[in-house]
């Protein structure tokens, strides 16, 4: 990849991590009078305390889910010669701290459920990644590949962002 481009991935993984932040501390708020505040931890997986119905939040699973799948590939392509247990410790300690973050600040509730999930994400990010690059031949191309569909989607997230500030 072209040096200029590669210089790219930082950035973009920056913006990446600046909106993660933004969604899972601050719950898409742009205000932190508009958070709710309460402290709770819960330590048993996919359990789901006041729940009316079922135990089980398929919406709430996938939406962790995917939301970290762009840290594994981001991660695959910054960290190319780093073995996979240390891109999986980088994407748990992230959601952990987000995790630890949301239980200190007093801005949401702590969940290994979202541990779990967004780990799983992750790691589903970092097989993606591979399974881009076998079948297109090479690193190189799978690098350009994400990076086009990074520049993509983060121009449109950040004109989203810029419209809903406007409108507020």
């Amino acid at each position: 990849m072209k040096r200029k481009l590669k210089r790219l991935v930082p950035v973009l993984f920056l913006i990446y991590l600046a909106l993660l932040v933004w969604i899972i501390l601050l719950k898409l708020q742009f205000s932190l009078q508009d958070l709710d505040t309460g402290r709770s931890v819960n330590l048993i997986p996919f359990y789901y305390d006041k729940e009316i119905g079922t135990a089980f939040h398929l919406k709430e699973v996938l939406e962790n889910l995917l939301i970290f799948v762009p840290m594994g590939i981001y991660l695959q392509m910054l960290l190319p010669k780093r073995r996979l247990h240390t891109k999986l410790i980088i994407i748990a300690g992230t959601s952990l701290l987000l995790e630890a973050l949301q239980y200190v600040l007093a801005i949401g509730r702590s969940d290994i459920t979202d541990l779990l999930t967004n780990t799983a994400g992750g790691l589903l990010g970092l097989v993606l990644y591979c399974i881009v690059a076998r079948l297109l031949g090479n690193r190189v191309r799978a690098d350009k590949l994400f990076l086009i569909l990074a520049v993509i989607v983060s121009a449109i997230v950040i004109g989203l962002l810029a419209l809903i500030l406007l409108m507020n």
